[in-house]
């Protein structure tokens, strides 16, 4: 459930459940009262709401007293004159049914019958108020808490009678308090139920989770990047929690690229280190040799500098090596991209490896399947470093007598895209901005020589990898040449692969654009990464 979803639902029960709850316990204490009245004032035959009590105290008081009023009023209203005796009065009282009522009845405003001289008593000079009613007099003693309620008569002997009914209704205020005080007491414990709820739910639906988050976040800031964040809810904390988590996981990955690359560029400086220490000490030796006479004929010493040469050279390519390695580093490599003639360049390319393989009983196969102007887009120096790179790992790693390299050239086909949601058509139905598919060449380069452990394939265009981790001069290498071959066709808009089998051979795979806009046309851009 969302924060926001959570929040609301807990406005509705701060709101709405104490309001509920509080109309249903008002309504049981109610009808507890209203059986206590009724039981009180003996009228369970009759309908006694007691909330009338506190909606509409005058048709409370008028309920509570009308049975018996009608009673004395029907008995004095027989006729125009009433004949009563005190024994009369006494039966007349009998018939109430009201047990906190009693019958006082004046002759000419002087007591002529008094049925409970105590609430005579109480109510002798005590002020009264009066309420309007329409079937007779309705008076509260405010002092005494009775209702009175009186109706006039004429007696036989002409003399003026008032039958007066007092009804004790101090229960009333003590119902009042208790009714005040239990409601009090339910409201209380209603918004007590009602806060601790709300409050361990917000606890642990919200408060938990966000502390949680912050002490992961602190451990992420005291570099603890093994322990995983956990998504317990797809609420707002949760998506924030899942952002943790994916930054955690991208910053372990940036930290163990970054110790992996501080251990690769320790172990690349020592290989280096190491294999320029090899040629620097033949070159002293041949060197010291060629000073101290050990050289003494022309023969020895052309064999001496010629060696000499030849580690001149391994130190040039490994200081080349280091220069390249800098580049790839720090992204800086430039390119000077241009349409070149596919069959062109491979055939100069050709050309120039030919001599060098045969020297080394390697036979060099080229096959191009193309069309023979077909132009590509590319920097004719740095594809030539791929092709250098692809060829010396192949004579490098082969100790077969009779090596074979053969480069295949064919076209690939063009993947079908996907048509647009909108197109929009000229008037001969053609497409006014057609979609522009790349066209890409594939260069296959296959040795028979020993071939890539199964194991190694993975990591074969990573950094400073290298599958031969003996430090044999014979294969001289600093682990970047594949790793820059990947950068460059990637950089060329291409992309590279490889299949081998161990004891069989290699082959590598790679592509390159097409330039169909120029088709032989100039193209040149500059690009310095």
């Amino acid at each position: 459930m969302k924060i926001r979803s959570k929040l609301l639902v807990v406005f509705l029960i701060v709101t709405t459940f104490p309001i509920v709850i509080m109309f249903l316990c008002i309504t049981v204490i109610l009808k507890q009262q209203t059986t206590a009245f009724e039981k009180e004032f003996c009228l369970s035959d009759h309908k006694l709401q007691s909330y009338e009590l506190i909606r509409d105290p005058l048709a409370f008081y008028q309920k509570l007293t009308e049975y018996d009023y009608d009673t004395v009023l029907k008995i004095l209203n027989t006729s125009d004159t009433v004949t009563i005796g005190k024994k009369d009065c006494k039966n007349i009282e009998q018939h109430l049914i009201n047990a906190k009522t009693s019958l006082v009845v004046l002759y000419n405003e002087t007591p002529y019958y008094i049925g409970n001289t105590k609430q005579f008593k109480e109510l002798a000079g005590t002020d009264t108020v009066s309420f309007s009613n329409n079937t007779g007099r309705l008076s509260a003693d405010t002092t005494s808490s009775q209702i009175i309620r009186e109706c006039r008569f004429t007696f036989t002997d002409g003399a003026q009678g008032r039958a007066i009914l007092l009804t004790d209704c101090s229960v009333t205020k003590n119902w009042l308090h208790h009714f005040f005080k239990q409601v009090c007491l339910a409201f209380l414990l209603i918004m007590l139920i009602t806060t601790t709820f709300t409050t361990i739910w917000i606890q642990q639906s919200i408060l938990r989770p966000i502390e949680l988050l912050r002490l992961a976040t602190a451990q992420i800031g005291l570099g603890n990047l093994e322990d995983p964040v956990p998504v317990t809810s797809q609420d707002e904390i949760g998506q924030l929690r899942k952002d943790l988590e994916q930054m955690r996981i991208h910053l372990k990955e940036i930290v163990n690229k970054g110790i992996q690359s501080e251990d690769n560029t320790r172990e690349i400086m020592s290989s280096i280190s190491h294999d320029l220490k090899t040629p620097i000490t033949a070159i002293k030796g041949y060197t010291e040799g060629i000073l101290d006479g050990v050289a003494d004929t022309p023969d020895k010493q052309k064999k001496y500098l010629q060696t000499i040469y030849a580690k001149a050279n391994d130190m040039t390519y490994l200081i080349d090596e280091l220069s390249v390695y800098s580049k790839v580093e720090q992204n800086s490599l430039p390119y000077n991209f241009i349409s070149v003639n596919l069959e062109n360049y491979f055939t100069d390319c050709i050309d120039e490896f030919s001599l060098d393989l045969e020297s080394q009983n390697f036979h060099l196969d080229y096959i191009n399947d193309t069309d023979k102007n077909t132009q590509i887009i590319a920097d004719p120096e740095q594809l030539k470093r791929v092709i250098n790179n692809l060829i010396s790992n192949a004579v490098k790693y082969s100790k077969k007598e009779n090596g074979h390299i053969t480069i295949h050239i064919k076209d690939m086909p063009v993947q079908n895209s996907k048509q647009p949601l909108y197109r929009q058509i000229n008037e001969d139905g053609t497409d006014k901005f057609p979609t522009i598919r790349p066209e890409y060449i594939q260069i296959q380069i296959e040795d028979n020589g020993l071939g890539i452990a199964k194991k190694d394939l993975p990591h074969i265009f990573d950094r400073f990898f290298r599958a031969d981790t003996s430090r044999n001069s014979s294969k001289r290498g600093s682990g970047l040449g594949l790793a820059i071959v990947k950068m460059i066709i990637s950089d060329h808009g291409g992309k590279v692969w490889v299949d081998s089998t161990e004891g069989i051979g290699s082959c590598f795979y790679f592509t390159l654009r097409k330039d169909t806009k120029n088709n032989g046309g100039a193209y040149e851009q500059d690009i310095d990464h």
